[in-house]
């Protein structure tokens, strides 16, 4: 059989194994349910009970909470979702899909379940399981924004630090129900910080490095140093020891090291910064030149102070700006300094010298680690609407949270993502102005600054009926909109690529500018190969028809792709075209196409579906009391007594007596 015949039988063979599991859960659910009268005859319990369990365990041979768990899926699929259990009946979705779908909406009750089950079931086939699960906690935020928003103030009111123990002898540290924000926040530093290391030549798999850079922040052995510090610390202990054997991990996807052979050097950092590359690095900026009138070749002169937020993303400079340690480049003609057109035995491209024509290029903004992401509707910043926001590689959040992210990222890079009546990109522009609003706390003395992009998206008939002083805080950011959008209409340039007039001196150079980088990124919104998700800014810039076969850059030649299917696109023999810009169709080595087109911007989402009266919160197994707000007031009373060393003793009570047997009243 050739390739699409063995792609043909593999997807039969795929439905029937689905089938096969929706029986065997049916099974498991009658099977728990069976019982006998007293003369011996079988007969069924209404539903499954707390010993279903014990039977299916005994049968499968698994642990009792395993089989708790297949039973609770199955009587899901029964009860609640019948809809879902049709789909894996059906061939369409399989048991992990389908248990992530049951398993993201168990909060909710029933008739918002199975809405939100509606809303996602015609594209989870096409989706991977994380980004299902992405997709699904959106959906499941905007169905109820205050049901939502009470959900997660409660458990971060339960938040907590735990240590397990694993059977290999290692530890599980984790910050359980940590607020979104500083969850983010933290996680964001730790890869920034890693980067920075890497970048000093440690060539150890990226995640054992965070790793690293984590438990140095937290057991105090760090105290007192600023990030330089730390960054010098561990390169000089990596350094100190015999470098590993493997030094890297071929199986991580965020791996920000040296990486064998795509393309010829990477080519998705923007080239030249200009006033549009990093965004404003320090705040706020008042109206300037115009965003879509820069010159890219003005952008190359223009390099220095633009691209130092890009080398913070990458780790090359310090939080300071200084080079503490000289940076590792690899030597030419080296796998690490490998791409397309200088990798020995790449097919297709014959008579080229192994070694490149000079000193390879450093790797500015290959991946941007360390960088939070942003998106969330205009409207929703404005506080038209509680829409969730989204944060790539994370998930949902609520409306609150999204906000406070905002705020907290106006050094940020800013961009407004113009979309038309589809949801699609109709223009992207670089904001300069910020809205007035509370900042959040700032960094420490020494602290490395993360990157941060923050994506307003917005339809274009809604912004030009935006009356900026109806938002005082925002009326400089929508009065600046409005001017540039205005511009462009004027111009005929509006919905037009930022490269769409330029010619062949642009096409012949080696990387897009900004505003083509920027463009590219908004319109993919992730990894371009339809099985994968990796968010846009942590891809990298391809170009569809290679730079070294002629292959010009453009908007209408460029793709994100993330670091492995950038590499199996010039290692394992794939073919892509771009026929329309933002449309790809790939070829596998296998003789399979498969065509993808720009993902919209602006998804669809439920209309907001609030009960009478608010919705109970869903069992956690912790006393669900309402004085859990009651005891952090106390413990605030009885802390700010304390304060300066004074403790200030309430006022005495007369004691009470209790009757014998009564708990006693701590």
């Amino acid at each position: 059989m050739d390739g699409p015949e063995l792609a043909a039988f593999v997807r039969a063979r795929f439905a029937v194994h689905n089938r096969a599991e929706a029986q065997l859960l049916a099974g498991l659910r009658e099977l728990g349910m069976a019982t006998e009268d007293a003369e011996g005859r079988p007969r069924r319990l209404p539903s499954s009970d707390e010993f279903s369990g014990d039977e299916v365990a005994a049968v499968l041979g698994c642990a009792r909470t395993t089989a708790s768990r297949r039973l609770e899926l199955a009587e899901d699929l029964f009860c609640r979702l019948p809809v879902l259990g049709e789909a894996l009946w059906s061939g369409t979705l399989d048991e992990p899909k389908v248990r992530a779908i049951s398993e993201g909406v168990a909060d909710l009750s029933e008739d918002h379940a199975r809405l939100a089950v509606a809303e996602v079931l015609p594209e989870a086939a096409g989706m991977p399981v994380m980004a299902l699960r992405e997709r699904l906690s959106e959906v499941v935020v905007a169905i109820d924004p205050d049901w939502a928003e009470r959900r997660r103030k409660r458990a971060e009111a339960r938040g907590r630090v735990g240590l397990v123990c694993n059977p290999s002898g290692t530890e599980t540290l984790s910050l359980a129900d940590a607020p979104a924000a500083d969850g983010i926040a933290s996680m964001a530093r730790v890869e920034a910080l890693a980067a920075q290391v890497r970048g000093q030549g440690v060539l150890i798999p990226i995640n054992q490095l965070r790793l690293q850079v984590g438990t140095r922040l937290l057991d105090g052995s760090t105290a007192g140093m600023t990030d330089d510090d730390l960054v010098a610390l561990l390169a000089a202990e990596y350094h100190a020891l015999q470098r590993p054997d493997d030094p890297d991990d071929p199986d991580d996807p965020d791996d920000g090291g040296p990486d064998h052979g795509p393309d010829d050097r990477p080519d998705n950092g923007p080239d030249g910064g200009g006033p549009d590359d990093g965004g404003p690095v320090d705040g706020p900026h008042e109206s300037g030149p115009e965003d879509d009138s820069a010159d890219d070749e003005a952008d190359d002169e223009a390099d220095g102070e633009a691209d130092g937020e890009a080398d913070d993303e990458a780790g090359h400079e310090t939080g300071s700006g200084r080079h503490d340690l000289e940076l590792s480049v690899p030597a030419p003609g080296s796998p690490d300094a490998q791409g397309a057109v200088d990798l020995p035995g790449l097919p297709g491209v014959p008579g080229l010298s192994g070694e490149p024509e000079q000193e390879p290029e450093r790797r500015d903004g290959r991946l941007r680690h360390g960088t939070v992401e942003v998106r969330l509707r205009l409207s929703t910043a404005l506080g038209l609407d509680e829409h969730p926001a989204s944060v790539p590689g994370y998930g949902a959040v609520t409306a609150a949270v999204a906000r406070d992210l905002v705020h907290a990222r106006h050094h940020g890079e800013w961009r407004v993502v113009l979309v038309d009546g589809d949801g699609h990109l109709h223009h992207v522009l670089l904001a300069r102005s910020r809205p007035a609003g509370p900042r959040t706390r700032g960094r420490a003395p020494g602290a490395t600054r993360t990157g941060a992009i923050v994506e307003l998206q917005v339809p274009t008939t809604l912004l030009a009926a935006l009356n900026p002083y109806d938002h005082p805080p925002w009326a400089p950011l929508l009065a600046e909109l409005r001017q540039r959008v205005a511009a462009l209409q004027r111009d005929g340039a509006l919905g037009t690529p930022p490269d769409a007039g330029s010619g062949p001196d642009q096409w012949r150079r080696r990387r897009p500018g900004a505003e083509a980088d920027r463009w590219t990124r908004a319109r993919d919104r992730h990894c371009v190969v339809p099985w994968c998700r990796r968010a846009a800014h942590r891809a990298e810039i391809d170009h569809t028809r290679d730079h070294g076969r002629g292959g010009p850059t453009v908007t209408w030649n460029l793709g994100a792709w993330c670091t492995h299917d950038h590499r199996v696109k010039h290692l394992a023999g794939w073919h892509v075209r771009q026929p329309i810009p933002g449309w790809f169709v790939i070829r596998t080595r296998a003789g399979l196409i498969y065509t993808t087109g720009p993902p919209r911007i602006l998804r669809s989402l439920p209309a907001p579906s609030p009960a009478d009266r608010p919705r109970p919160l869903p069992d956690d197994g912790w006393p669900d009391h309402a004085t859990d707000s009651e005891h952090l007031d106390d413990w605030r009373r009885r802390f700010t007594a304390t304060v300066g060393g004074r403790t200030t003793r309430p006022a005495s009570t007369p004691p009470v007596d209790h009757a014998l047997g009564d708990p006693p009243p701590f």
